[in-house]
């Protein structure tokens, strides 16, 4: 125990000692105007800057897509931080002078820590998440509005700058934009310096890469406010230049450590513990094709592989694209969809059964005599969502008995229908047409189960 104490002081304090190295500099520059050249270079900054906010634009991206596939708001709100800042940044590229604009606009000098102070709100947003469980979930469900006003506030931003309009422009713009670049700074240090904190805790818990980097990227970040208060007027000195690299370095390091991390789930050390395990209300679908090793045995590789081609083919973009489904996966014949689980989807258990009467409709084995017919079951009700396996592959199937109960009706349902569990059927709009199976008996099931065969309902 005192040996791993050790270590982590050890490790703390070449934290604060790397952590203070770039204010020194700062302050060393400041003080040495000798130290502190005009370095005026347009090319060079239009293309590192515009390629430095691209690549932090993209990682937020991906590390959205990941928020999304796994229903993470930590991860979510640490994407927006990501694309918020480097959206911002390619704005200041492209408002470099004498590149795209013949003359300075004071918004794309600002636009920095404009940026910045944008993904401080996210960033302390994605820190502090955990503290209010129900307002995760809240997040999620309003994902792409939140991805849109960060794409909003760019557009914004730009055609405020273009236009000169106050306080980043006018004939006082000079002074109201260093006001507002000091009130800027103040607020943004504080958040990351307060994010920073927060993700050590994080990082304590897990001792990974992706937290660790994480947290230097909100301490240089934090720096780089500092540096935006106190070089003040002095553009294109090393000191400007200075507060510009720790940006740069501050999201290299974040994406060289995500591109360290198992491809396929690169975010997964900042999940939420609610993420790898949480309660959800969904549905889930149940699809086999009667008969299929009968017709295995007496038919050639190349009819069986049209066969699944030719069902799944058709219930893989409808489940997804269609009813907005997740297809968990394939088991031979048989395939396994779910409904709400990230818990956006109220009317899921109507979307399980309109998905599921589509595909019973869909009559391949009319139009290929003797292809074998599909049956299908409906279930909803309360599952645990649990995070399983490690790097190398990663799965989060629902777990309980209302997906058991879900398989079993599909093992009962009729040849070329649908049979839905009674949660199903009380959870679906008015006008559905239902044919009751009373007292049906489950294996494994100690209680008789009511059951419902769904003819028709209003999709």
């Amino acid at each position: 125990m005192v040996q791993k104490r050790a270590r982590l002081g050890a490790f703390v304090a070449m934290g604060v000692i790397a952590a203070s190295i770039p204010l020194i500099g700062l302050v060393s520059l400041l003080l040495r105007s000798r130290l502190d050249p005009h370095i005026e270079n347009y090319p060079l900054h239009f293309v590192v800057f515009g390629i430095v906010g691209a690549v932090a634009f993209g990682l937020g991206y991906a590390a959205g897509e990941a928020a999304n596939r796994r229903a993470d708001a930590r991860v979510l709100l640490l994407s927006l931080a990501f694309m918020a800042t480097g959206g911002f940044l390619w704005l200041h590229a492209l408002g470099t002078p004498s590149i795209l604009f013949s003359e300075e606009h004071a918004g794309f000098q600002v636009a920095i820590p404009v940026g910045l102070l944008v993904g401080g709100v996210f960033a302390a947003g994605s820190a502090f998440v955990d503290v209010r469980p129900g307002l995760a979930a809240v997040l999620v469900r309003r994902r792409r509005l939140l991805r849109m006003v960060v794409l909003v506030l760019m557009g914004v931003w730009l055609v405020w700058t273009v236009t000169d309009l106050p306080p980043v422009g006018g004939s006082d713009s000079e002074a109201a934009t260093s006001r507002f670049l000091i009130v800027i700074a103040a607020l943004g240090t504080l958040m990351y310096a307060v994010s920073a904190w927060r993700y050590w805790s994080i990082f304590r818990q897990s001792r990974t890469l992706l937290p660790a980097t994480v947290v230097a990227c909100f301490v240089l970040l934090s720096e780089a406010m500092i540096g935006v208060a106190v070089t003040g007027e002095r553009k294109w000195h090393a000191s400007w230049w200075e507060w510009h690299g720790l940006i740069v370095t501050a999201y290299l390091i974040v994406g060289l450590a995500a591109r360290l991390e198992w491809r396929d789930e690169r975010f997964r050390r900042l999940y939420l513990p609610t993420t790898r395990e949480r309660h959800q209300e969904i549905s889930v679908l149940f699809a086999d094709l009667v008969g299929f090793t009968g017709f295995a045995e007496r038919s050639s590789p190349t009819a069986v592989a049209a066969v699944l081609d030719g069902y799944w083919g058709i219930a893989a973009p409808l489940i997804t694209r269609r009813f907005g489904g997740e297809l968990e996966k394939f088991v031979g014949d048989g395939l396994m969809a779910t409904f709400n689980n990230s818990g956006d989807q109220p009317d899921h258990a109507r979307r399980a059964a309109c998905a599921a009467l589509t595909l019973g409709v869909a009559r391949l084995a009319d139009q290929n005599p003797g292809w074998p017919r599909m049956r299908i079951g409906v279930n909803s009700g309360s599952v645990i969502v649990h995070e399983v396996g490690g790097d190398g592959h990663v799965a989060y199937p629902v777990l309980g008995d209302t997906v058991n109960t879900g398989a079993r009706l599909e093992g009962l349902a009729p040849v070329g229908g649908v049979l839905i569990g009674p949660e199903t059927y009380a959870q679906l709009p008015p006008g559905a047409v239902v044919e009751k199976w009373a007292g049906l008996r489950m294996k494994g099931k100690n209680d008789l189960v009511n059951a419902y065969v769904l003819h028709s309902l209003p999709c």
